[in-house]
């Protein structure tokens, strides 16, 4: 790769140099006058050549010939200096490439793009024909930025994805590619990797085999089949390798986004500076295969010791803690259907219902219970499939983003889900402040996603003049005390919604999840009586919102749409009415 981009470069220094000479013939210049040379030096135990021109300095010229000679001795610098140039980039940019894992190249297109997008917004918007024009320009810009930049960029593309109504609809439309599965790294790159972590001899020692061709790839590594040696067990594991510019490229990428965050937050004047280091941390341990592993094994201990989940029939793959580095985990290999594929779980027999059912209890306890929570429950992180008695069992996947609730703030949010459940506005308006927080319709509304009902101004009319900048100075009035862990929680919120409105809305999350709260809330020792009454109301709530539940679903049935599709599932309604709050708030939900 290396010796074909510089071979690229360096034939096209020398076919303009063959302009040159013919040029130069044509003013009278002998080519013996000049000699291209090609000089060799050492970089890194690499032979590299480079261009360079010598004059012969001999020979006697006439009056003509001189003259010819100084008008193209002028032409000849600024050639030169353009073919100076042009191998000069040439190098860094192979260099950058091969040795640097592109860190000066990425930077610069993104800082490049990202720059572009703050002046284009904050003082060039009045050049485009619409803001609309201007979101759809710049959201294709930066979408083609993140996909080239690969890495951390895709993580934080994904991060935009699942903000939803945040963003303008240019932004949710195209977002969501980000999603589709990596680039694949070569086996080459692969076993470097494999080789550092492991030891020159890990495929015959520790592996009986390992595919070659990778069965995933995400934005921080990708997957391989593999099976240990026998004398380790002769398991069959899923082998996730990080992808080798990883490790090089995470210190400059989280620089430009924090860079990035303050340049936007004083272009924009919204917060974004307070969620940075917060974020970069979380991304750092993400890639941190060892704390992965950790995550997952602590899961693996709480579900055990937890009677509500232990009947449920919830798997996490065996680790290899002898065998797992901070660039390579191999997990016990689980056969299943992800639950992005609802085809095939209908085909075979799954009963979605169910797998909903899991799904949100298991992360109803994370939230609710433990105050230890899986950030990135996307449908390809889930698995189904029947154990080896024929019970349909879901598997949770790639435990590398968790976040841990403080107990004050679990608790916090367990009440402030009763306190929306029974509108207790007040209860909702106490939380808000204890977290520094102003818009109580804004913060209903991302906690439990579902619709609320508006503020609205003195003469009775709803605001859908307010932008983004206003939204999140109006929703965020104190920065210290806003709990940096809400948007990972409302963005593994967000997610469980989708899959479950995806299967055509089989369960009643919002009756799911406040049961889980509840449960947790009933058993803390600091309730008033008037929380007890409270939670007697929920009883009652519940019961009416399972009747409107069952309804819908006797229509979905009686028309054939078990799982969606033609009819409206609960979740749709949810949607529309969010789409309508959303809109009423200067938003596009989508």
């Amino acid at each position: 790769m290396f010796a074909q981009s510089w071979l690229g470069i360096r034939n096209f220094t020398l076919g303009l140099i063959k302009i040159q000479r013919v040029a130069t013939q044509a003013n009278g210049v002998t080519n013996a006058n000049r000699a291209v040379t090609l000089k060799q030096i050492q970089f890194h135990g690499r032979p590299y050549r480079f261009l360079s021109t010598s004059s012969s300095g001999s020979g006697s010229r006439s009056g003509s010939a001189g003259h010819g000679h100084g008008k193209s001795t002028k032409t000849d610098r600024v050639l030169y200096s353009t073919l100076a140039v042009i191998a000069g980039a040439g190098t860094i940019y192979i260099i950058d490439k091969e040795f640097n894992a592109s860190l000066i190249t990425r930077s610069a297109r993104a800082l490049y793009v990202l720059l572009w997008i703050a002046y284009a917004y904050g003082k060039d918007s009045k050049n485009y024909k619409s803001i609309d024009d201007l979101h759809e320009i710049a959201s294709e810009r930066l979408l083609q930025m993140l996909m080239q930049n690969k890495g951390l960029y895709i993580k934080l593309g994904q991060a935009i994805a699942n903000q939803g109504a945040l963003f303008p609809k240019a932004y949710q439309v195209r977002f969501p590619k980000l999603y589709d599965e990596a680039p694949f790294d070569s086996w080459d790159k692969v076993d470097q990797v494999l080789k550092a972590n492991l030891g020159p001899n890990y495929e015959s020692e520790i592996f009986e085999w390992i595919d070659h061709i990778p069965v995933a790839s995400a934005s921080i590594a990708q997957v391989h089949k593999a099976q240990l040696s026998k004398n380790l067990g002769s398991a069959k594991v899923a082998l996730k390798v990080q992808h080798d510019y990883i490790d090089k490229q995470i210190v400059v990428d989280l620089w430009v986004y924090r860079f990035i965050s303050k340049v936007y937050e004083k272009v924009f004047d919204i917060p974004l500076s307070m969620f940075t280091s917060y974020v970069s941390e979380q991304l750092v341990k993400e890639t941190d295969f060892v704390h992965e592993m950790h995550n997952s094994m602590r899961l693996v201990e709480l579900i055990e010791n937890d009677p509500v989940l232990e009947k449920e029939n919830i798997k996490i793959p065996k680790n290899f803690p002898k065998l797992t580095t901070r660039q390579v985990l191999p997990a016990e290999w689980v056969d299943g259907i992800a639950l992005t594929d609802k085809d095939e779980l209908i085909n075979n027999k799954y009963d979605l219902k169910l797998t909903m059912s899991q799904y949100i209890k298991l992360f109803g306890r994370q939230i609710f219970k433990y105050g230890f929570v899986h950030s990135d429950p996307h449908p390809g992180n889930l698995l189904a499939r029947f154990d080896e008695n024929g019970k349909q069992q879901l598997v949770l996947l790639d435990h590398g983003l968790y976040i841990n609730l403080p107990e004050k703030f679990r608790l916090q949010y367990c009440k402030l889900w009763k306190d929306l459940f029974v509108l207790n506005v007040k209860g909702v308006e106490q939380t808000g402040r204890d977290w520094g927080i102003h818009s109580t319709e804004i913060f209903a509304t991302i906690v439990q996603l579902r619709p609320v009902k508006l503020e609205q101004n003195k003469d009775g009319s709803k605001d859908d003049t307010r932008d983004i900048s206003d939204l999140l100075k109006s929703f965020i009035g104190d920065e210290l005390k806003f709990p940096k862990e809400l948007p990972f929680l409302s963005r593994t919120m967000r997610m469980i919604q989708n899959l479950n409105q995806q299967f055509g809305s089989p369960v009643n999350r919002i009756n799911l999840l406040t049961k889980e709260a509840i449960t947790v809330l009933s058993k803390d020792g600091s309730l008033t009586w008037y929380d007890r009454w409270d939670l007697l109301k929920i009883d009652f709530s519940m019961i009416v919102s399972g009747i409107i539940f069952r309804l819908i679903r006797i229509r979905q049935w009686l028309t054939g749409d078990k799982y969606g599709g033609k009819q409206k599932g609960l979740e749709d309604y949810i949607e529309m009415y969010m789409q309508n709050t959303a809109k009423s708030l200067g938003m596009e939900w989508m």
